[in-house]
């Protein structure tokens, strides 16, 4: 179970920095490198070997410069990001950020005194950041991973990667479809059933 939680958390801090942050900071750039030879599988056996060709002829790049514009089309805009990076979007009736789904989070994080700083001013139900989180949790208390999973990530992150994956933009579409199988692999080995909740996007 020790190397499935080392294997979970080295991919979902991948999947949090590349989803939060542009491809083109320092962090990022041997991250989107890895992913454009097939050594990173040898950490994946949680992956049927179709999946991670599929995954693997997805995640191919044209060029960092087509790369970036990319990230600003999915990520920034300034034309409608076509799957909303931040929980309250999927779960607020109105599809704001900051809404209901975000306090309750930033309450749980609160009452078990998970503190973090950011350089930028956004909400913590970003999908890079949840990865991070999750990374976190299942490596500093384990105990949390599963409501945290339950409650408050898996309620509107598969809804977030069919959108999301349906745009086919490259490298981003196999990014999603890794993060929506390691997502999937540890509600199996966890047996979660993500709370009810009703999506408006």
């Amino acid at each position: 179970m020790q190397q499935s939680i080392s294997q979970f958390t080295h991919f979902a801090r991948i999947l949090g920095s590349l989803f939060f942050y542009e491809p083109n900071v320092p962090q990022n750039q041997p991250l989107v490198m890895l992913f454009q030879n097939s050594s990173w599988q040898a950490d994946c056996d949680f992956l049927p070997e179709n999946k991670r060709a599929e995954i693997q002829q997805n995640l191919q790049m044209q060029s960092l410069e087509q790369l970036d514009e990319d990230y600003q089309k999915l990520f920034i805009g300034p034309n409608h990001l076509p799957a909303p990076l931040w929980g309250s979007v999927y779960l607020d009736k109105e599809s704001v950020i900051f809404g209901d789904s975000l306090l309750a989070l930033r309450a749980f994080l609160q009452a078990h005194q998970i503190h973090f700083s950011l350089s930028q001013n956004e909400p913590e139900d970003h999908i890079g950041l949840m990865f991070m989180f999750t990374a976190y949790l299942a490596e500093q208390q384990p105990e949390l991973l599963k409501p945290f999973l339950r409650d408050h990530f898996l309620t509107w992150a598969y809804r977030f990667f069919e959108l999301f994956n349906a745009e086919n933009v490259p490298f981003y579409r196999g990014l999603g479809m890794l993060g929506e199988a390691l997502l999937k692999d540890w509600q199996k080995k966890l047996e979660i059933e993500p709370l009810a909740v009703k999506l408006y996007r």
